[in-house]
């Protein structure tokens, strides 16, 4: 494992969905073209394939689907704001801009020091992008944001709420939601049962990382937090964005059946109420 690396961190959990991300590409290239995975993995000097979490299918297509289902929300928003600024939450080792090929709009990638000086050894920054060393409690990112109400504002944040507690992502939404009116905000989630799933799964990767966060009902939780949190809804994490799944294996389809039926896993995504929709103070 890379010195950069420790165990039972939240910085090792890089290393989690690169896997899954990698292993996707191999088996489903025109669904998940992330070309890069592999030669960050490699440069990493990373290796999970004794893991038994990525022994099924369903495990490691979680960490491509996610990038997949991100990738709709950015390009819907994209399309009624196309001058738009995309920020990427945790951003991690994600390489989601790659993907996409995106080098015209402003792009941000937020993270804590030691990860931000990791990717930029791995990833260097493209055209219009920047990356940000923060801590995303401390609101002072807020101001390293080029925001342009005209053009609007897309985050998103994959697999990185999971961490915070719940008064922590309330703070930090309702703050989001007043310095960026018409932004959008996208992330994944799950209930209180998957909550005790992920911290399972992350265990049988070779990592003790606990989380914390769950909503049981996005759309009444989030709308109470704040009148300028409006429009939240969600979508099933594995079926809800990708038009086909009948080309995944059998154990998969049964996977993401049950998973579907006890909400487990999808995808939230709350609009932050524009200038000219609020009321009059």
């Amino acid at each position: 494992m890379n010195k950069d690396f420790k165990e039972n961190t939240v910085q090792y959990t890089l290393c989690i969905p690169l896997w899954g991300r990698m292993l996707a590409e191999k088996k489903y290239t025109n669904l998940f073209p992330d070309h890069c995975a592999e030669r960050i993995l490699r440069e990493l000097n990373v290796d999970l394939s004794k893991s038994k979490l990525y022994k099924l299918e369903y495990a490691y297509l979680n960490c491509a689907v996610r990038q997949y289902d991100f990738s709709c929300e950015i390009g819907r928003y994209l399309e009624d704001h196309p001058h738009a600024a995309v920020c990427e939450l945790g951003a991690g080792l994600s390489t989601l801009r790659e993907q996409l090929k995106n080098e015209s709009n402003p792009w941000y990638n937020l993270d804590m020091p030691d990860v931000i000086a990791l990717r930029e050894k791995h990833i260097p920054a493209g055209i219009n992008e920047t990356n940000i060393a923060c801590d995303l409690n401390d609101f002072s990112w807020f101001d390293a944001i080029d925001f342009k109400p005209q053009d609007g504002i897309a985050f998103i944040g994959g697999g990185l709420f999971y961490y915070f507690e719940k008064e922590q992502v309330k703070r930090l939404f309702c703050a989001m939601a007043k310095k960026f009116p018409g932004g959008i905000i996208a992330f994944d989630a799950t209930n209180a049962m998957g909550l005790r799933g992920v911290n399972k799964e992350v265990k049988l990767a070779g990592n003790a990382t606990k989380s914390y966060f769950s909503l049981e009902n996005p759309k009444s939780e989030i709308e109470s937090w704040s009148p300028n949190l409006t429009q939240v809804s969600e979508k099933d994490y594995m079926r809800g964005y990708l038009r086909d799944t009948s080309q995944f294996g059998f154990i998969t389809q049964i996977a993401m059946r049950i998973f579907t039926w006890t909400h487990i896993s999808f995808i939230v995504h709350a609009e932050f109420r524009s200038a000219s929709e609020r009321p009059a103070t």
